[in-house]
Formats: structure tokens, sequence, C-alpha cells
């Protein structure tokens, strides 16, 4: 006599398996979106930061000022550029497009459709320059927010940048963990 064994899962063994999977995934989907929204911030902060120390070095390497202008805007509607500052273009429009503009951002344009979790907050002033003498800038920021997070982009006078965390919070948002008050 054979005695025959049996391969393969039952039923209710199916059922289990299904049942405790989904209570993971549960659990695991919020902290994941969180994850992917604090993401998306760090990696716009970073960007802006490296583009402004980027023109601090330009604007004394090429002994040109440099202007930084930016385009609040919610949900990935907002821009940033660079521009060289001449006698005819005392700033540049991020939101235009054509090349042949006169406001035409030349050095560098950014727009948010990439980052479309992300918003730029509107500031009291919407461009910098830098100096071509010493890549010295007026000082200020730059905020940006998510649903859930803001941090800033600052530069002092002498045109240091650095990332950190504005205070107060604005209600319902929640600092990255791993930036300075400013």
């Amino acid at each position: 006599m054979h005695k025959q064994t049996q391969t393969g899962f039952t039923l209710v063994e199916i059922m289990i398996m299904m049942s405790i999977t989904s209570v993971i995934a549960g659990i695991a989907v919020p902290s994941y979106q969180n994850m992917i929204e604090r993401h998306y911030l760090k990696q716009v902060l970073e960007g802006l930061k490296a583009d402004m120390q980027w023109a601090r070095t330009e604007t004394i390497k090429q002994n040109k000022n440099i202007v930084l202008s930016r385009s609040a805007g919610n949900l990935g509607a907002w821009c940033y550029g660079l521009a060289i500052k001449t006698s005819s273009k005392s700033n540049c429009d991020c939101n235009i497009t054509d090349l042949s503009s006169s406001s035409y951002c030349d050095l560098k344009r950014i727009t948010g459709d990439l980052y479309k979790k992300t918003t730029l907050e509107l500031a009291y002033t919407q461009s910098n320059s830098f100096d071509s003498r010493r890549g010295t800038i007026n000082a200020g920021g730059v905020t940006f927010s998510t649903s859930n997070y803001v941090a800033r982009v600052v530069f002092s006078d002498l045109g240091r940048v650095r990332l950190c965390t504005p205070i107060p919070l604005p209600t319902g948002k929640t600092a990255l963990q791993e930036q300075l008050s400013c």
C-alpha cells in the first residue's frame, strides 16, 4: 500500500496568509508614503542648495553678478532660475520659456513639475543677487513644504547656504529631523 502525501496549501492556510499579508501592508503603506514625501522635500532642498553654491562660485569665476529668481506655487507649480545679471537684465523670470526673451533665466531654470507634492512658499522678496567681487548675496531664504513637512534653504549676507527648519512651524507641519532651526 502506498500512502499518498498531500502537497500544496489548504484554503484555510491561504486565507490566513492573505490576512497576515494585508495587515502588514496596511501598516507599511502610510509609513512608505511619508518616506516618499520626505524624500521629495529633501531632493528639492538639496537641489536648490547645490544650485546656489554653484552660482556663488560661478559669479566669482566669471566676474559677473548672478541673480536667483523664484516664483511661488503649490503642488509643483513653482520654479526658480539663475541668470547673469546685466545692465539690461536685473532679474529673470523662471516662468518664461522663450529663449529669446530678455527675462529668460539663461544659466539654469528648474520647475516643480518633477516634485508635484512640494510647494514653494511665497516670500517677501522673489529674487536675490550674487555679487561678483566677493560672492556675497543679500540674506534671505526659500521655504518649501509638502502636506506634512516643511523646511527652508537660507543664505547669509556672506553667501553661506544651509538647510533649516522654520520656527515657528506652520500649523499641521512637521520638521525634517536632521535640520537645524532657523
